[in-house]
């Protein structure tokens, strides 16, 4: 079974969560907060898939892709360098609530 951790106090990373688990059963939604149980202490989007943690961009990727079918097709996104990915995942992070809260 794998984990994804997201920050449920934040609408746009709990709705992720929730996407998430609505389309891939295999996979247990936690809270941010449940991190300081683990040995992870990035404040980022974590994802642990067969004991491997993924985090940031990596981790949309691999949580999406994990779904299936069509949603395979999002490790293409792997062809775009990890600063590009990652950067992009940290402006919209960081502006999620100028973005997504009006």
């Amino acid at each position: 079974m794998s984990e994804i951790f997201v920050d449920k106090n934040c609408t746009v990373c709990s709705t992720y969560g929730e996407f998430i688990k609505k389309r891939n059963n295999s996979v247990e939604v936690f809270n941010q907060l449940d991190l300081s149980q683990t040995d992870i202490s990035r404040d980022e989007l974590v994802y642990i898939k067969n004991d491997k943690k993924f985090y940031a961009s990596n981790a949309i990727i691999e949580s999406i892709a994990d779904i299936g079918g069509l949603y395979k097709l999002m490790k293409i996104s792997y062809l775009a360098p990890k600063i590009i990915r990652d950067t992009i995942y940290k402006i919209i992070s960081k502006n999620r609530k100028r973005f997504f809260y009006k």
